[in-house]
């Protein structure tokens, strides 16, 4: 058995741990991500990987990491916006030189469809399509085990594909009316409190609207259409094998999922109406931790 550690970097959390090739994650450790500029990011890293290598039995074959922005093939993270880190670094480069073990980094959304393809919800199928539903929209496309990252590492933003024009732009880095603008849980959140309703979050719109709210009802049907759309979208473009839907928002699935998947029949050939499989992601959190560790191993 093999095992590698994985590192996800999210915007509330650094979650690191150890991982086989099955799947399995061993000694986790989690704390508040302390990231007001790249040296505080890295030290931090840093910081989390002597702790665990100190105390961990398990020998590990390389070092993987997910982080919450673009990435080259090459490691180079372009910038992380939810950590307001704009300029660009090669993580790659400064975590192998610190460590000495062979280093992989990749967009969480991306090693999190790696995590899902190798070895949860997309196993056994050759091009796996994951999609995140959370306070952003991401996705990661996993041809044969391996991650299509694109030349300059910004393929698969699917959050960044347009629903409506003229609709609302979720941050200066997506344009108006993308799908993570229109149908983010943050973006369902904001229209609800726009609207008079009292949201915390998107599961709560879901209870509203499942309870005859007509405000949250609306807001809920703009979001089917839009998800619906955007699936229909990709397979347009290259009919994956499957579509495994993750992040935040699957949390309130029973508000949703049918409803979604029946209405993928309206933005798809006639001939494959019925046939696109859509299907919940098998890891929660643990999905990033486990996708990072997959790129080493």
């Amino acid at each position: 058995m093999k095992y590698a550690l994985g590192i996800d970097v999210g915007g509330t959390n650094i979650r690191i741990g150890i991982v086989n090739s099955d799947g399995q994650l061993f000694d986790v450790i989690k704390e508040k991500t302390n990231a007001n500029s790249i040296e505080t990011l890295t030290n931090h890293i840093f910081s989390l990987i002597r702790k665990i290598l100190k105390t961990t039995k398990y020998k590990i074959e390389g070092i993987g990491i997910g982080v919450p922005g673009p990435c080259k093939k090459d490691g180079t993270v372009i910038y992380i916006p939810n950590l307001n880190i704009k300029d660009s670094f090669n993580l790659k480069e400064m975590v192998a030189k610190e460590f000495g073990y062979p280093v992989f980094v990749g967009n969480d959304a991306n090693v999190a469809a790696l995590a899902e393809a190798i070895v949860g919800a997309g196993k056994g199928y050759e091009v796996v399509q994951y999609l995140t539903l959370s306070t952003g929209i991401g996705g990661g496309l996993v041809v044969n085990k391996q991650m299509v990252v694109g030349y300059n590492g910004l393929a698969q933003e699917v959050g960044s594909m347009i629903v409506r024009n003229g609709g609302r732009a979720p941050s200066e880095f997506k344009a108006k009316g993308c799908v993570e603008g229109e149908a983010s849980g943050t973006a369902l959140t904001i229209k609800a409190n726009e609207q008079g309703l009292q949201c915390q979050n998107a599961g709560d719109v879901f209870k509203l609207a499942s309870s005859g709210n007509q405000i949250a009802l609306n807001i809920k049907n703009a979001f089917v259409e839009d998800i619906a759309a955007l699936i229909g979208s990709i397979v347009a473009y290259m009919e994956p094998d499957i579509f495994v839907l993750g992040g935040g928002l699957m949390k309130s699935k029973e508000y949703f999922l049918d409803e979604i998947i029946k209405k993928v029949d309206d933005y798809v050939y006639m001939s494959l109406r019925g046939k696109i499989k859509v299907v919940c992601a098998k890891y929660d959190q643990d999905c990033g931790i486990i996708g990072a560790a997959m790129q080493a191993l």
